[in-house]
């Protein structure tokens, strides 16, 4: 029976959008396999009990065994790449699980957490914001040795191939592009709108577009913010609801814009009802290895304005949304004016949305997995 060890950088609690992956990938993959044909076990960076990771209800019943590492991977970040293989080597060589068998394959799914040298490694990478953006920390200084160390990397997009190749300096040919999954049904045509009491909780009232996301140099949310300012006198039904960390309602104040409602963040629970009511998603992010809210709006029918600068969004959105030619205020509002000003084009795309989303599987995006681990241990 072969063994695969997930190395995950996410711990338990609140998830973003790469512990959404992460938790869904594990999920989908475990279930579509059996405890006779896989053993799969979990390691968790940091110092965190296996009975925390065991309480996240988002973890899988079926792990073999599932364990923090002891340690958080950072302090490995300025090691030579030998001595970072020898720590992770030791650390996995013969208690990677309750069997004490070394696994067959690693699968790490994020470069920060270097795989042992011990097995052949897969990589999951979305992008390399770390790369380009001052506020993003810091890659490893052994990133290109891990990448080309590994069997294979597997990434969402073309535009995180492109990332991967140029600022890796990998073979492309180690680069396999697999489009995530959605969660289909979470986000659909049929999910309730949040009612007035439910929006009037979050202190949205009326109409609204809506952004949901963080706040980093890569959001691109100041350039949001001066587009809803030349957007906003001429739509006074219309408000700006901005969903993510507090930061969010910090720049709205700092930019003087209008009718901005930042109700922080919003249970993934009541997400999908809340976008529903809104008239658009705007999503103008600059770099993006996938871009999550786009792909969950259209699965709603809800159009979609962002940008030809965002990455891998133009490739997540296809032409069931609107794209500005660029990242600036003007270029974005622009677009939102295109969106709001035609009823014609924002009915085709309530219904190009549902049909693009179709692309998006996560039971096929696990089978795909599965046949790479296949593939890596012929």
């Amino acid at each position: 029976m072969p063994a695969v060890h997930f190395l995950s950088q996410n711990r338990p609690g609140p998830r973003m959008g790469m512990g959404h992956y992460e938790r869904l990938l594990i999920q989908h993959v475990m279930a579509e396999t059996s405890r006779q044909e896989w053993q799969f076990d979990f390691t968790c960076d940091g110092r965190v009990s296996a009975e925390s990771i065991r309480a996240d209800e988002s973890m899988h019943p079926d792990f073999a065994s599932v364990n923090g590492l002891g340690f958080a991977t950072v302090r490995l970040a300025d090691w030579p790449w030998p001595l970072a293989c020898a720590v992770m080597n030791r650390r996995f060589g013969a208690r990677g699980s309750k069997t004490k068998k070394t696994p067959d394959l690693f699968h790490s799914l994020a470069l920060t957490f270097p795989a042992p040298s011990i097995r052949p490694a897969l990589y999951i990478i979305h992008d390399l914001p770390a790369a380009r953006f001052s506020d993003e920390g810091r890659l490893p200084k052994w990133s290109k040795q891990a990448a080309r160390d590994a069997r294979l990397i597997v990434t969402p997009s073309e535009f995180g191939k492109r990332e991967i190749v140029e600022l890796l300096e990998v073979d492309p040919s180690k680069v396999q592009v697999v489009f995530n999954g959605l969660e289909h049904d979470l986000f659909n045509t049929n999910v309730p709108v949040a009612d007035a009491a439910a929006l009037a909780q979050l202190g949205i009232t009326g109409s609204f577009l809506i952004y949901a996301g963080g706040h980093s140099q890569r959001k691109n949310v100041p350039a949001l913010l001066e587009a809803w300012k030349i957007v906003a006198p001429r739509h006074p039904e219309l408000s700006l609801v901005l969903a993510g960390p507090p930061g969010l309602k910090t720049l709205a104040e700092t930019h003087g814009a209008p009718r901005v409602i930042a109700p922080g963040y919003v249970d993934r629970s009541l997400l999908p009802g809340v976008m529903r009511a809104a008239r658009a998603l705007v999503y103008p992010s600059i770099y993006e290895g996938f871009g999550l809210p786009p792909q969950e709006a259209m699965a709603m029918g809800v159009p979609v304005v962002a940008s030809r600068a965002g990455g891998a969004v133009p490739e997540v959105v296809g032409d069931a949304g609107i794209l500005a030619e660029d990242g600036t205020s003007e270029a974005l509002a622009r677009a939102i004016e295109l969106l709001l000003g035609d009823s014609d084009l924002e009915a085709r795309l309530r219904l190009a949305g549902p049909k693009r989303a179709k692309l998006f599987s996560w039971p096929e995006h696990a089978r795909t997995v599965l046949e790479i681990y296949r593939s890596l241990l012929a």
